[in-house]
């Protein structure tokens, strides 16, 4: 049998392995590094982050021998490129790396992904018991995109210096007058992060609540998640609304006086981060793309990537390189809006997104 049949062969005992015990996925994880290292290479497009290009590409490297070609994306970038290549018959990419929007509104209904579900053949990644909530997380009914993030997300924070603890506990306290003009806010007209914001305050608080935030409060917006969180420790404002949660701990560890207020008249907000993965079809490494996967979702590959992302596994094994700010930890008996559900992506935030543009004139 030649190295092709081989491998062809390969994928059809791993979808028959997939239906079998725990006990018996060994052999069909064997079979699949022996099939990856045949095709002598994979290519990911991930997160943008130094940290997680490094501990994606030499962790695996280092696992397996087998080299990565890591695209430094992961957003609406790539499926742009994707659309391009697929038109012209090219067939570049092995696996996607990304946050909510991109997988699930144009890489799922572009019609170009091979379900993960089948291909998880490792037996610590198969082993539910293992994972949040007794089940391995997917972001489509279907169990296409395997997600392995989460974790709670301040859409507020202050400077302790110039607003005192307490001061600020509710969003509609925002609406005072002595806040107007006094606090910087993540640009709504801007796509991912700033839509879904406001689409967030739509939902929970209705139009007028978003009219009066961002046109009677005149907030000044910004699309620069540095610069809003620097202008916060600095004290230029005292208030940001929808903070950059990486930013936010970056000043913090420098030692300035800004922290997140987690507002009690709505839920807090849980968000996937850089947590949903994606297997191409036709990808030219498939068995190096399903072997990758398997690798990222286990123990050692969860706990450097969760770390880069400075987020949080679904993996109940895992133990962070470094301590973690204790607020990105969902917290039993608190009410939280997961950003990253399904029907909130496709049924709900949409049309409130829609709503919001109408409102604020955009």
């Amino acid at each position: 049998m030649n190295r092709r049949a081989a491998i062809a062969g390969t994928g059809a005992a791993l979808l028959t392995a997939a239906s079998r015990p725990a006990f018996a996925q060994a052999g069909a994880m064997t079979a699949l590094v022996n099939a990856a290292k045949a095709e002598g290479g994979v290519v990911v497009d991930g997160p943008p982050i130094d940290a997680t290009r490094e501990a994606l590409v030499t962790g695996f490297q280092k696992a397996y021998g087998i080299p990565v070609t890591y695209i430094s994306s992961g957003t609406s970038a790539s499926g742009a490129r994707v659309r391009s290549e697929r038109a012209a018959g090219k067939y570049l990419l092995d696996v996607f790396i990304s946050g909510s929007d991109t997988p699930v509104l144009t890489f799922l209904p572009g019609g170009w992904l091979e379900r993960i579900e089948p291909i998880l053949v490792s037996p610590e990644v198969i082993n539910k018991r293992d994972w949040k909530d007794g089940h391995l997380w997917y972001a489509d009914p279907n169990n296409t995109i395997l997600r392995v993030l989460q974790n709670v997300v301040p859409e507020l924070a202050i400077n302790t210096k110039m607003v005192k603890r307490g001061e600020i506990t509710k969003w509609k306290d925002l609406l005072d007058p002595k806040w107007q003009g006094k606090f910087v806010a993540k640009d709504p007209a801007s796509s991912g992060a700033g839509e879904s914001l406001t689409s967030y305050f739509y939902i929970e608080f209705g139009a007028d609540f978003v009219k009066k935030l961002y046109q009677e409060q005149k907030p000044v917006l910004s699309r620069d998640a540095r610069q809003a969180a620097q202008w916060l420790a600095q004290g230029n404002y005292p208030i940001a609304v929808g903070p950059e949660i990486a930013e936010i701990m970056r000043f913090q560890e420098l030692g300035y006086p800004i922290e997140p207020v987690f507002p009690t008249d709505a839920p807090s907000v849980l968000t996937g981060s850089w947590g949903l993965v994606c297997l191409l079809n036709k990808a030219p490494h498939s068995n190096a793309a399903k072997l990758f996967i398997n690798w990222l979702a286990g123990t050692s590959a969860q706990a450097a990537f969760a770390t880069s992302t400075q987020s949080l596994s679904l993996r109940t094994d895992v133990h962070y390189d470094k301590d973690l700010p204790p607020f990105i930890f969902p917290q039993k008996g608190t009410k939280y809006l997961d950003t990253y559900d399904y029907k909130y992506i496709t049924e709900q935030r949409n049309p409130a997104i829609a709503k919001v543009r109408e409102l604020l004139g955009e």
